[in-house]
C-alpha cells in the first residue's frame, strides 16, 4: 500500500473516528465492533493502523484467532444508529448483522469483510499484538480508563493490534 494514498484518506477517517467506526476481524464470525480509538502511521516502512480491543470483549477472542482485520469508517452523520447498536451490544448475545441491519462488503486485498455503506475502508494484516501494561500507563489515564468498575479484576486492559495496511480506499 502506497503511504501517500493511505495518508490522503486519513483526514476523513480521523474526523469520523470520535463518532465511531466499525472494526471487523477476519474469520468465520462477522461481528462489527464500534471503536473510537485508533492510531495511523508508518512503522517498519509500511503504513499501519493500530486498534485497541479490551480483553473482556467478544471481539478480542475473534482478533486472537484472526490474521486480518478491517476498519470501516461511515460518512459523517451517517450510520449513527448502527454505530450505537454495535457499541452497546455484544456479539456474544446479538447477531449484529441482522439486528442492526448491516451488510457485508467483500475485501479487496485480503482483509476482513467490511461494513457496506461506509465511506472509507482500511484492510489490515496483523503484524504485532501487545497487551497494554497498565503499570507503565500515565496514572491519570489509568484512573480514567482502567479504574474502578472494570469488567476484569486486572483492569481489563486493551490488546493493541498493529495492522499493516493492505488496502485503503473510498467506497
Amino acid at each position: 500500500m502506497d503511504v501517500k494514498a493511505f495518508s490522503a484518506l486519513l483526514p476523513q477517517a480521523t474526523e469520523q473516528l470520535p463518532r465511531g467506526a466499525f472494526l471487523t476481524a477476519g474469520g468465520a464470525v462477522w461481528n462489527p465492533m464500534t471503536i473510537g480509538w485508533a492510531q495511523f502511521g508508518v512503522v517498519w516502512a509500511r503504513p499501519v493502523v493500530t486498534v485497541m480491543v479490551r480483553k473482556s470483549r467478544y471481539t478480542h477472542s475473534l482478533m486472537e484467532q484472526a490474521e486480518v482485520f478491517t476498519v470501516s469508517f461511515p460518512r459523517a452523520k451517517e450510520m449513527g444508529k448502527e454505530i450505537a447498536f454495535c457499541g452497546a451490544r455484544s456479539g456474544r448475545d446479538f447477531d449484529k448483522e441482522k439486528e442492526a441491519g448491516l451488510k457485508r462488503l467483500a475485501p479487496r486485498a485480503g482483509g476482513a469483510e467490511a461494513v457496506a455503506g461506509c465511506g472509507i475502508v482500511i484492510e489490515c494484516r496483523i503484524v504485532q499484538k501487545q497487551l497494554l501494561d497498565l503499570d507503565t500507563l500515565d496514572p491519570d489515564f489509568r484512573a480514567k480508563y482502567y479504574g474502578d468498575n472494570q469488567a476484569l479484576p486486572d483492569g481489563d486492559s486493551h490488546v493493541l493490534y498493529v495492522g499493516e495496511v493492505l488496502a485503503a480506499y473510498e467506497v
